[in-house]
């Protein structure tokens, strides 16, 4: 066993005994960059509420958009902005209801009714030429308060992983961009915290078919979801402490991992293979962090 892989192995086992003695009161490391938890909202600043609002949220989750704002195809042209090419099927319907009025035809009275309309929306993450700007009054200033790790930084760059970093509430990887996104650093209380959740999305990067091909778990909650995330948030107190990020484990991490095994309870042998398989994915970052590695990319 070669020292890497015998690091790697230490960190989970002290990850998985860690597991077995806090709970599962784990919060998100980062503030949010949106007020109101990021709620949907239209493009013309209307929030959504109702069945809307539920819909929305949901879809904002699964299909982890990292912007609140939607609008009709009317709405966004009315700001300038249009539809990328991507867009097609990427709308979302929310429904409209609005007081009208019909004349009876026996009495000749005016009587109300409410008509129920459908449209269609997009978010925002599926248009061009809009900035966003009107948001600028709901953004909260945030102020790095630590110092970048620059060797950290080269290290993560040397891997090739497309990572996008800017002002948002949530921390993903989405397998059908191959890219990273990831909240500010400035978002973030301390190094550890925001390397560690960017070591946790370069987990899931590895599970692309080009690299480990992992059958990554698409529907929130689901057995299979839940096992990519043991996996993810193994790698990510791994290498949070072979990258010395962390001299031990942290505690979050294992509080993290406890909301996700909860879903595996019926398969007990679950976090042993979770635990080999994100040793796989380190190892797979370890390798494409290295300078052979990048020096056999770069030519």
């Amino acid at each position: 066993m070669n020292k890497s892989t015998q690091a790697l192995t230490e960190v989970s086992h002290a990850v998985i005994a860690m597991m077995n003695e806090h709970g599962s009161n784990w919060v998100r490391p980062w503030k949010d960059a949106v007020r109101e938890s990021g709620m949907p909202v239209s493009a013309k600043k209307r929030p959504y509420s109702g069945i809307n609002r539920l819909t929305l949220g949901l879809m904002m989750a699964t299909r982890e958009y990292s912007s609140p704002v939607f609008g009709t195809y009317k709405q966004w042209a009315s700001l300038g902005a249009k539809l990328k090419d991507d867009a097609r099927g990427k709308s979302i319907k929310v429904f409209f209801f609005k007081r009208a009025t019909f004349e009876d035809s026996e009495t000749g009275e005016a009587k109300a009714y409410f008509k129920n309309e459908t449209f269609h929306v997009w978010n925002s993450e599926h248009v061009e030429n809009w900035d966003g700007a009107w948001l600028d009054d709901d953004v909260e200033e945030h102020v790095q308060e630590w110092a970048d790790l620059n060797d950290i930084d080269q290290f993560i760059d040397n891997t090739g992983a497309n990572i996008n970093v800017g002002n948002t509430n949530q921390a993903y990887y989405r397998s059908s961009t191959d890219s990273i996104g990831m909240p500010s650093k400035a978002q973030f209380p301390d190094a550890a915290t925001y390397y560690g959740t960017l070591f946790h999305e370069l987990a899931h990067w590895t599970g692309h078919e080009t690299r480990e091909n992992r059958k990554l778990g698409s529907r929130f909650g689901s057995d299979r979801y839940a096992f990519e995330e043991l996996i993810a948030e193994l790698a990510s107190a791994m290498l949070s402490g072979i990258t010395g990020v962390d001299a031990t484990p942290r505690e979050d991490h294992a509080i993290y991992l406890n909301n996700w095994i909860a879903c595996l309870k019926d398969d007990p042998k679950a976090i042993q293979r979770a635990a080999s398989l994100a040793e796989k994915a380190s190892q797979f970052i370890l390798n494409s962090a290295s300078t052979e590695h990048t020096t056999e990319r770069a030519a």
